[in-house]
């Protein structure tokens, strides 16, 4: 084998293995949870929201405002915004050792890490007409809505009975709050074992892929 097929090879077998982020492997992290490597941990972590989560909804956003607010771009960026949202609260509350309670880890960290624009009342209603209606049917429920057409994170219109969101504002809050949580999760060794845990337990088949 010459030396441009064997950098082919090589090439092939580095596609084929499972990325956890665009740079690191699951091997990669693998490694850094067995050490126990905090920092290295949350590098990881961090990228990983960041790519697979809040700059595709960044993007997303931004071509809903070049197409004149196209719903399906404002869609799919609330979409992925809820989708972040239940993906923090799983490994905040340490859901993975623990009977299962979506609305109470839902709830949790968007009341913890945006509980300036969220309330308990707005955030049971954004859980069960957005979080419910998209992850189980792929729709928002009781007449709301994902707007850009509106000022502020959130409008209650026919007495509160519908709702209307902003993404892009709900965006900011969960990339701000997404900040305070990796703070948390620097110094708060109870947070970190939540996260360190869950990430064994949820990536254990991925692991063994590599």
């Amino acid at each position: 084998m010459n030396n441009l097929e064997s950098q082919k090879v090589f090439k092939m077998e580095i596609e084929n293995e499972l990325h956890y982020t665009s740079e690191y492997r699951f091997r990669d992290l693998k490694e850094a949870l067995d050490r126990n490597d905090k920092d290295k941990i949350l590098e990881m972590f961090e990228k990983r929201v960041k790519e697979l989560y809040l700059s595709p909804a960044e993007e997303l956003i931004e071509k809903a405002k070049k197409n004149k607010n196209d719903i399906g771009y404002t869609f799919s960026a609330g979409l992925i915004c809820v989708s972040v949202i239940d993906f923090l609260g799983r490994f905040y509350f340490g859901q993975c050792q623990r009977r299962r309670d979506t609305k109470c880890r839902f709830i949790s960290w968007l009341l913890k890490y945006a509980g300036s624009s969220f309330d308990f009342d707005l955030a049971d209603k954004f859980y069960t007409d957005f979080r419910n209606g998209l992850v189980h049917e792929c729709r928002i429920k009781n007449g709301g809505e994902f707007s850009l057409n509106i000022s502020n994170l959130k409008e209650e219109r026919n007495g509160g009975k519908h709702l209307a969101i902003n993404p892009k504002i709900l965006l900011e809050e969960i990339k701000n709050g997404f900040k305070k949580y990796l703070e948390d999760l620097k110094r708060d060794s109870i947070l970190f074992k939540r996260l360190r845990d869950c990430l064994m337990t949820d990536f254990k088949e991925d692991f063994s892929k590599d």
